[in-house]
């Protein structure tokens, strides 16, 4: 991996005074405001923090000229009908890739294409919160810190990742801001736990099913926060607030904000 610059001290101190997290319970919206607007495009980032979420959530890749991107799929061709492999192809090819709507986003909607990270740090609300997946390894980071260096100016951001490396990377190289680490099984999540406590990881952002009482007191005695996702029902929602899971991800955040 290429040696990673040293983070500006502006960048240090903003971390610093904005990464204090709210006790409550807080509403995410997973790739965005995607029951509405097409998944990980600028304007469904946008959607869900003009309809009240507390964050919102993206996926990073890297393409083949090492632009950070949102996107979620290896492939482009499920999403937008070309097939292409993201990382092996530059971006003056994907950026005019118009997302595909899914059955429940508005016409409106149409022709959103895919996204650079540096567009969505530019839109980011001074009081909203910018969850980054990686869906990489950490040999994104160094593209990561370009983007964050030079469009980083206000709100919050957190790290979440699938990939232990990653995450772990990520964390040590910026300390001061919140990092969780994704699971999807009960088993990984216990394997795990004393070495994400050992490097300082904030938490677990865990598939709501695997979550139950024994699992919080697990990841509570190890000093873990744990989030959860993808919830676009009540009744779940419910349960893991009196759980006391700290954040839920959802498609539906103004929708399951209000009804819960």
């Amino acid at each position: 991996m290429k040696k990673i610059l040293a983070f500006p001290l502006l960048c240090l101190s903003l971390s610093l005074a904005a990464q204090t997290r709210d006790p409550g319970f807080s509403f995410v919206g997973h790739r965005g405001a995607s029951y509405l607007a097409p998944e990980n495009t600028l304007a469904s980032m946008k959607l869900a923090w003009e309809l009240g979420a507390d964050g919102a959530e993206c996926d990073i890749m890297l393409s083949s000229d090492k632009q950070v991107l949102l996107f979620h799929d290896a492939n482009t061709k499920k999403l937008t009908g070309e097939d292409h492999v993201v990382a092996d192809t530059p971006w003056p090819v994907l950026k005019d890739l118009p997302v595909i709507l899914r059955e429940t986003n508005r016409d409106t909607y149409t022709g959103e294409t895919i996204p650079l990270l540096s567009d969505v740090l530019d839109a980011l609300p001074e009081d909203r919160l910018l969850v980054i997946e990686i869906k990489t390894g950490p040999e994104i980071l160094p593209f990561l810190q370009e983007v964050l260096e030079q469009h980083w100016t206000r709100g919050r951001i957190t790290f979440i990742a699938f990939d232990l490396e990653t995450i772990l990377a990520a964390k040590s190289l910026y300390p001061d801001i919140p990092a969780y680490h994704l699971s999807m099984f009960g088993a990984d999540v216990k394997k795990n736990l004393r070495t994400l406590r050992e490097h300082g990881i904030d938490g677990v952002d865990l598939r709501h099913g695997i979550i139950d009482g024994k699992m919080m007191a697990r990841c509570r005695e190890a000093g873990m926060d744990v989030w959860c996702w993808t919830v676009n029902d009540v009744e779940t929602a419910r349960q893991m607030k009196a759980l006391g899971v700290s954040a839920v991800t959802t498609d539906r955040p103004a929708w399951l904000k209000e009804n819960l």
